[in-house]
């Protein structure tokens, strides 16, 4: 993914994707303004570590106002050249997890997310605008049998190939389209939400041997990235993710006012609607029936059903129709009615109290997890003091029987 950063012909992908940003930062217009950040960090042991701090090694992951997960506590650093991006890659990278196995003398132990985040702002007309790039170097999935793997490398096997299992359970929920998408089932996953099925285009390179030897490794890897290939379109033979993407805009004042009014118009249409199909409804129910004779005339009900089907239906008719289906409205004087704003306020309150609730129970369980891992620690500082005080008497037996060997002696 690196390569060699200050190389222009051997360095990687990562360092090409910042020269290309850059680039075209310098080509634009002198009235846009440009704020760019980066973050990283690594998930190792499916808990988030950050690279630029290691002292922070429990980060949790929150979602913001938009209802997009991100890693809070994250450290962010500003820059303003590829040199800046490139000497954070390389502070970050000395501080990921590697170890040694029998196929690789540096084999990535953790998930690396590289976030970039980048603002733009038209100082002329003040409209701005925001984007992510989440550049993510997943670690290989591993045969234990190959590596070799032992002790605490082999928990770290254990905990790749498991967030990669619920990277392609996510994937294959998204590819078969079902209600609920397990995206908690891993951090990992969490984190990476956004860029699976909702606002982003993803992309992924397969890295993989040409080896007989690694032909299983390959195989395997190669029908990961086929599932995991991402369209804007679900196509009929082939199942694939369809991702939606849009514009992040955030509006200045004058166009929030434009909007405000817009709804505001649309609200007073509906209102006039909901009562025009308010009093129609009052006036059928008032309506009084027609004695009919007891057997009416064949022909006369023949005429009065073919009057039926020849009358062509009033527009107040069809936006009758609309709403009672839930269609959007055919006549742009009667839209169909949606839900009110109250019901509307109600949903996103109990949305938003859920959300909070589930960060709450995300944060009591990091409290508790970082609380075991103090726990334990003690744990281990006292069964180390006790293997010493043992070791004391211990010594002290022997000490006392030669003393008194010598003095039988």
């Amino acid at each position: 993914m690196e390569g060699l950063l200050h190389d222009t012909d051997s360095m990687g992908i990562i360092p090409r994707i910042v020269q290309d940003i850059f680039n075209y930062i310098y080509s634009m217009d002198e009235n846009l303004e440009f704020h760019i950040k980066v973050s990283y960090f690594e998930i190792y042991l499916d808990k988030i570590r950050d690279l630029l701090d290691v002292s922070k090694t429990n980060l949790s992951v929150h979602e913001d106002k938009n209802r997009v997960p991100y890693v809070k506590g994250c450290t962010e650093r500003f820059v303003c050249s590829p040199e800046e991006v490139m000497d954070t890659i390389d502070e970050g990278k000395s501080n990921r997890h590697v170890a040694v196995t029998n196929m690789n003398e540096h084999s990535s132990r953790s998930h690396s997310i590289f976030l970039i985040n980048v603002k733009q702002e038209n100082t002329a007309t003040e409209q701005k605008l925001s984007g992510k790039l989440y550049l993510v170097d997943l670690a290989g999935s591993e045969k234990v049998s190959k590596t070799g793997a032992e002790g605490a490398v082999l928990d770290e096997a254990k905990n790749i190939n498991k967030s990669l299992s619920s990277l392609g359970n996510v994937i294959a929920a998204l590819a078969e389209g079902t209600a609920y998408i397990p995206y908690r089932d891993s951090k990992m996953t969490r984190i990476l939400q956004d860029s699976l099925g909702g606002n982003c285009r993803t992309t992924i390179i397969i890295c993989c041997s040409p080896s007989s030897y690694n032909e299983a490794e390959t195989k395997s890897t190669l029908m990961f990235g086929q599932s995991l290939q991402c369209s804007s379109m679900i196509h009929v033979e082939r199942k694939t993710i369809k991702n939606t993407v849009c514009v992040n805009v955030e509006l200045t004042a004058e166009q929030w006012k434009k909007k405000y009014e817009r709804e505001k118009e649309k609200n007073k249409t509906l209102r006039n609607t909901v009562t025009w199909l308010e009093n129609e409804l009052n006036r059928w129910r008032n309506v009084k029936l027609m004695p009919m004779s007891p057997s009416p005339p064949k022909a006369r009900v023949c005429q009065w059903r073919s009057s039926l089907t020849r009358r062509r239906p009033t527009p107040r008719v069809l936006a009758l129709d609309n709403v009672i289906n839930d269609k959007p409205a055919s006549t742009p004087n009667v839209p169909g009615v949606r839900l009110t704003d109250v019901e509307k306020d109600k949903c996103e309150a109990e949305l938003s109290k859920l959300y909070k609730q589930m960060d709450d129970k995300d944060d009591e369980i990091n409290q508790q997890s970082q609380l075991a891992e103090k726990l334990k620690q003690q744990m281990l500082d006292q069964e180390e003091a006790v293997v010493v005080v043992l070791v004391l008497v211990v010594v002290l037996v022997v000490v006392v029987v030669v003393r008194e060997v010598l003095v039988v002696v």
